[in-house]
């Protein structure tokens, strides 16, 4: 399936297949939630944190359309999270979702954590 996006920019963020399908796996289980919100909170060891959580477009969100899931992401966040790849692992050492944002110039020891 191809990748689209309902905003112009389509290089915001990258959703690899295993990250997609967790995603729509997990979307099973959220009664009335269209998508996956990706979005940058203000805190953290490091300055800045990730957020993800279910939730339904809003106006003025980037909405990334790929692997049959939706990512929406607020034009504030879009600006800390151009190039990022959301992937997902699963392995002896854990699974969960991982966060590679090359904007990033540091992070904190657990990683939920950044700064610019």
């Amino acid at each position: 399936m191809a990748d689209t996006t309902t905003q112009s920019d389509s290089t915001v963020v990258t959703i690899t297949e295993s990250a997609a399908e967790q995603v729509k796996t997990l979307l099973a289980e959220e009664e009335g939630k269209q998508g996956l919100r990706l979005e940058i909170r203000g805190g953290g060891c490091s300055g800045m944190s990730y957020g993800l959580s279910f939730d339904n477009q809003q106006e003025k969100d980037h909405v990334i359309e790929t692997h049959g899931i939706k990512v929406f992401i607020d034009p504030k966040s879009a600006i800390y999270l151009k190039g990022t790849v959301l992937d997902y692992h699963s392995g002896l050492e854990g699974k969960g979702f991982v966060i590679k944002n090359p904007q990033a110039k540091s992070s904190c020891g657990c990683g939920n954590s950044f700064s610019v």
